[in-house]
């Protein structure tokens, strides 16, 4: 353990919070949008995993079916078929359906704010899911009344949990303040790519509006030899991104961006240095620009390809051309 006694339990690999069939994720959208579903015994039930999910951004949910439990044919005889639950073979047909969407198998657990943004984006109706037009197939009468369409309309924010534009402009407000007087700026050495990436764009004007790495710049145009701490993590620019959960100070983006912390450690590698590493910004910076020569190495995990939604490239497959200016560029 590399901080002992100071690890944070971050959702992401600690047992689920809350376990429900495949289909009833789906289930909860429609009672977001006003319908009484019927895949749960109660609304209650869908209410209880709303009102989860909308108050703590770490909560991770994990997706079962019991499709994996259907016995062997030689076990069973007639009376078996006769007694079948025909509502059970379409919540499992419904199960499976909505992990193929996902593109995810069963047991699976992610973040609750992962989960629904996925599922919103790519499910744009039950209808096809929940109901169909096969007789003894019909399904749910409410699949094609329109409330998970309603509550997909206003989109993921209204059902997980969503900082205030007031709690992030505070947060900006305090995150500037900081950058500006520290005597030693924390940062995660993949964000100095990310400033300069945006550097190179747009010639370190404007604000940015999801962290404070523009203040960071203008701290380094200042004081190039301003002295700068690598850390794992979330660091003193991410305070007032819409991600970060001020409760538990994590990153709560979809699945908690983990493939940052991946970019994190990668980053160090490449420069041959461990979390805790000093140097001043100048120094530093002509270092990353030296040992890395395309945002591809780090941010497209060095084939520019994505082989998992978790993992998607950023900057594109063929890099950034921002960062190849900036590299080219910018020498304080």
């Amino acid at each position: 353990m590399s901080y002992p006694g100071k690890m944070l339990a971050d959702g992401l690999c600690t047992p689920a919070v809350i376990e429900i069939p495949a289909r009833q994720l789906l289930g909860t959208v429609c009672v977001c949008g006003g319908a009484d579903c019927p895949l749960f015994e109660s609304r209650q039930d869908a209410l209880a995993i709303l009102e989860r999910v909308k108050a703590d951004p770490t909560v991770s949910i994990r997706l079962t079916t019991d499709a994996d439990q259907i016995p062997h044919y030689s076990s069973l005889d007639e009376r078996d078929y006769t007694t079948l639950d025909r509502e059970g073979v379409l919540n499992r047909k419904r199960d499976l359906a909505v992990l193929q969407h996902l593109g995810l198998t069963p047991g699976d657990t992610r973040r609750a704010r992962y989960l629904y943004e996925l599922l919103l984006q790519r499910i744009e109706t039950p209808d096809g899911i929940c109901a169909f037009d096969t007789p003894n197939w019909e399904g749910c009468p409410l699949a094609r009344g329109g409330a998970y369409e309603a509550a997909r309309a206003k989109g993921s924010r209204e059902i997980v949990f969503d900082r205030t534009a007031e709690d992030k402009a505070e947060a900006r407000r305090l995150s500037v303040e900081r950058v500006r007087r520290d005597p030693v700026l924390k940062i995660r050495p993949h964000h100095l790519m990310c400033m300069s990436c945006w550097i190179g764009a747009s010639g370190g004007e404007g604000v940015r509006g999801n962290d404070t790495l523009d203040e960071v710049y203008k701290r380094i145009c200042r004081d190039p030899e301003v002295k700068i701490m690598l850390v794992e993590g979330n660091c003193e620019a991410c305070h007032c991104c819409d991600g970060f959960h001020p409760d538990s100070a994590r990153c709560v983006h979809a699945c908690g961006l983990i493939r940052d912390y991946m970019k994190d450690l990668d980053v160090m590698q490449k420069l041959g240095v461990m979390p805790g590493t000093t140097m001043n910004a100048r120094k530093l910076l002509m270092l990353i620009y030296e040992r890395v020569t395309s945002t591809t190495d780090i941010c497209g995990f060095g084939t520019g390809e994505a082989n998992a939604n978790e993992w998607i490239v950023c900057g594109g497959p063929d890099g950034n051309a921002g960062y190849l200016k900036a590299r080219e560029t910018v020498r304080f």
